[in-house]
């Protein structure tokens, strides 16, 4: 049993006892803890999140202009759009073309490019 149906048990029991008064801060105090409860939720995913961000902040590595991810196989994923990442912590994938003029990166999600000479 939660600490909600702990609540609504209680609430329960004051309503038979007809204290309007008690039953409604049983009711409030019912709704504050629904509300830490949702908090709760949205910090553990929050925490969450920012500990996946790390876990990735760890494993990039720059490659020019754009960041490639180091894989548990030890192979390497991307490249990844810099700005992307750098800004938003979005790990967003770029496109490469190449040409006379050399190698073009160009992320079609901030619509950042960059060229490299090589």
């Amino acid at each position: 049993m939660g600490i909600l149906d702990n609540a609504k048990e209680v609430a329960e029991l004051v309503k038979k006892y007809n204290d309007l008064d008690l039953y409604q801060k049983i009711v409030d105090l019912r709704d504050e803890i629904f509300k830490l409860r949702e908090e709760n939720l949205a910090l553990r995913g929050r925490a969450k999140e920012l500990e996946k961000s790390k876990d990735i902040s760890s494993r990039l590595r720059r490659d020019g202009n754009v960041y490639r991810l180091k894989e548990a196989d030890g192979s390497e994923s991307g490249p990844y759009c810099m700005t992307c990442w750098d800004a938003d912590r979005k790990l967003v994938n770029v496109i490469i073309s190449k040409d006379r003029f050399g190698t073009h990166f160009r992320c079609y999600n901030c619509k950042k490019g960059t060229k490299s000479n090589n």
